[in-house]
């Protein structure tokens, strides 16, 4: 670990997912950091503002993930199987920062906010996979991107979310891209 500040953000994540937002105090956060009150205050304003940039890390690399896989492949149907690994395995490298937003999204509006940005940026990367293997003739020409794209999205929340609050079930990523690339292949 680095700075106190990347250290209080580390602690402050842990403890959000354990004990949800209400259950994190300032206090919590400084004694698991080994600083004091005063410490986190130089750094931030408030618990919200801590919570807010841990949120904030999280949405930058996940669409920074979206667009590397964009960027990096030729076919629809490969960018498809590609982002259904890849958003998987982004979720189980930062479960603890899924979990942060996952256990607090209906209760505060930054997190619900967070929440609907990873949904809607998965859901556009979503569409531009359908839509790339409908032109390369990857993907079949009959189906209806926006509410596929929209399926697929929530199957992949599902699956994110089981493997977070379910760990002891059987992951079931690779089935899940039998099943949506099954789906959609083109003829």
């Amino acid at each position: 670990m680095g700075s106190s500040k990347e250290l209080i953000l580390h602690n402050a994540r842990q403890l959000f997912a354990e004990k949800g937002f209400k259950g994190t105090t300032v206090a919590l956060i400084a004694q698991l950091s080994h600083v004091t009150d005063a410490a986190i205050y130089r750094h931030y304003k408030s618990k919200q503002q801590i919570f807010d940039q841990i949120i904030e890390e999280l949405i930058t690399e996940y669409k920074g993930m979206l667009n590397e896989i964009k960027a990096r492949q030729k076919s629809g149907y490969c960018l498809l199987e590609t982002l259904i690994h890849d958003v998987v395995s982004f979720v189980n490298e930062h479960e603890t920062g899924y979990k942060v937003i996952l256990t607090t999204y209906a209760t505060i509006p930054s997190a619900k906010i967070a929440m609907d940005s990873v949904t809607d940026a998965l859901k556009q990367t979503i569409v531009a996979c359908l839509e790339r293997g409908i032109k390369d003739g990857t993907v079949r020409e009959d189906i209806e991107v926006d509410s596929t794209a929209e399926i697929i999205t929530w199957l992949l929340a599902g699956l994110n979310r089981r493997r977070i609050f379910w760990p002891e079930h059987e992951q079931i990523s690779d089935a899940a891209v039998t099943f949506c690339l099954n789906s959609i292949k083109g003829f």
